[in-house]
């Protein structure tokens, strides 16, 4: 165990910590006259790129250059993190109101009354709109259907969530702006979320009250499913700041090596990395493998370690020992985050032997532990790479072992809507189609009449493929007309705050 915890040491792929933020001080100099405007009247900033360009580490050198930053502006900082599940930004805006539960619980925001009324209300009204979608229970199993206990259909709409929420941001923003501070919400990958989600975003961002800075992170690669270019059109006309980070130069390179590796790289071995691959992602999985290889950063030897390589992710895996890249290909096709449950029973480890595997894993740099305990691979390309590289068969098993994971864990696990959503997705990747058909039918329904089209049509469209598969008419007929009545609203008219 000692040999494998050397071998899967390395320099971390998850966001930067703040202390060890290199380069990127024009971006960081428009954050004085950003913040001024936010205590002024409230302002919003999108921070854009291609993936691994330093998206998630430029926010949280923001949340420090906010909050934490000697003889800085010592303000609250809330953030929450969208995950690749559809239908998920609501469930970030609610980790939103826990962040500011616990930062007032601890004295980093104001404990003021009308803010923790403001708190309670937006809380019940988050609660009741995702009733339609949470399940009170799932039954494990009725032969071979799963069994879902939904509650009753909404007694709030959308109109109430964004309401409460922008109460909240209203009275966090007056409390913070008596003392001359800022209060800065974050929320990173809003390219995962469907247009339903961005709505909600959209409509918090056009109304911000004086005293909030909200700042976002999105993908700028549309061919990887974004919605950047919707993203553009839509903050045209609210007057959001965007900061498009781009491949970093050749000074910030040297800067990079020097602090977060201790390596003194020459310039014609940065020339090479700054024409090649710039990005910081790429630059992390060249040092990682020059670190870890004990050779000194000549030009030559970049070349090499840059010319044997199936990309920077696939040099980062290259480094892992054999069990370590074993357990990631293992893990690589749940969606995060990852409830320690459901790593161990994907290890086919008891709970208390998991504990050294996931050390093992934060030692090897490829995954990363969340606030809530639950992991995460460090990196979205890297758990991207690896979906990639399985063999279909093998995807297909294990997805079946997760589906089976989530079955036996799913009566103790939180976040009710990520279980059920997971389940859904896992029996249909494992070609258990009678289930998948069932279960993906019905929460799309629901989300249908949550009016998040996207999510719906997804889910619908399983089930349709499903029906399809099993050869059953009459599940079939059932799911198209459910599919062409999601598409049919979804064409129509939307207007902000209906």
């Amino acid at each position: 165990m000692d040999e494998i915890q050397q071998q899967a040491s390395g320099v971390s792929y998850a966001p930067s910590p703040p202390e060890e933020f290199c380069g990127r001080q024009e971006e960081l100099e428009q954050l004085p006259a950003v913040l001024s405007r936010a205590g002024e009247h409230g302002q919003a900033m999108m921070i854009s790129g291609p993936p691994g360009i330093g998206k998630s580490s430029f926010l949280n050198r923001l949340a420090y250059e906010v909050r934490a930053r000697p003889g800085g502006r010592q303000s609250p900082v809330l953030r929450a993190e969208v995950f690749d599940l559809p239908g998920m930004i609501f469930s970030a805006f609610r980790e939103l109101l826990n962040d500011l539960r616990r930062s007032s619980a601890s004295g980093r925001v104001p404990d003021a009354e009308s803010i923790r009324e403001a708190l309670r209300y937006a809380d019940d009204v988050f609660e009741k709109y995702a009733a339609p979608v949470e399940p009170i229970g799932l039954l494990p199993k009725d032969g071979e259907k799963i069994v879902g206990v939904f509650a009753r259909s909404p007694e709030v709409g959308y109109n109430h969530v964004y309401q409460a929420f922008e109460e909240l941001l209203r009275e966090l923003g007056r409390e913070v702006s008596m003392t001359g501070r800022v209060a800065a919400v974050l929320v990173d990958d809003v390219h995962l979320a469907s247009s339903h989600d961005r709505r909600l975003l959209q409509d918090v961002v056009r109304n911000l009250p004086p005293g909030i800075l909200f700042a976002f992170t999105c993908r700028t690669e549309d061919g990887a499913g974004s919605g950047y270019a919707a993203m553009q059109e839509e903050i045209r006309e609210l007057g959001i700041v965007e900061v498009q980070l781009s491949e970093m130069r050749r000074h910030e390179i040297h800067e990079l090596g020097e602090r977060r590796f201790g390596l003194a790289i020459d310039d014609p071995a940065a020339a090479l990395l700054e024409e090649a691959s710039a990005d910081p992602f790429s630059l992390m999985a060249c040092f990682n493998a020059l670190y870890g290889r004990g050779l000194a950063p000549s030009r030559e030897n970049v070349a090499d370690v840059i010319a044997g390589a199936d990309g920077p992710a696939g040099l980062a895996f290259a480094a892992l020992p054999g069990p370590v890249r074993a357990w990631t290909e293992d893990l690589c096709v749940l969606n995060p985050p990852f409830p320690v449950p459901v790593m161990a029973c994907m290890l086919d480890l008891s709970e208390t032997d998991v504990t050294p595997a996931t050390g093992l894993l934060l030692a090897s740099g490829i995954f990363r532990r969340l606030p809530d305990g639950e992991y995460a691979f460090a990196h979205p390309l890297l758990q991207e790479h690896c979906r990639r590289d399985l063999a279909e068969e093998r995807g297909v098993a294990l997805n079946a072992r997760a589906a089976d994971c989530f079955e036996r864990s799913i009566h103790r696990l939180p976040g009710r809507l990520y279980v059920l959503l997971s389940l859904a997705g896992h029996l249909f990747d494992a070609h258990e189609y009678g289930k998948a058909a069932d279960l993906n039918l019905e929460i799309g329904l629901r989300f249908h009449h949550r009016d998040d089209h996207d999510t719906a049509l997804i889910l619908t469209e399983r089930a349709v493929v499903s029906a399809e598969r099993l050869g059953d008419d009459a599940l079939l007929a059932a799911a198209e007309r459910q599919r062409d009545l999601i598409r049919q609203k979804a064409s129509g008219p939307l207007t902000v705050g209906e």
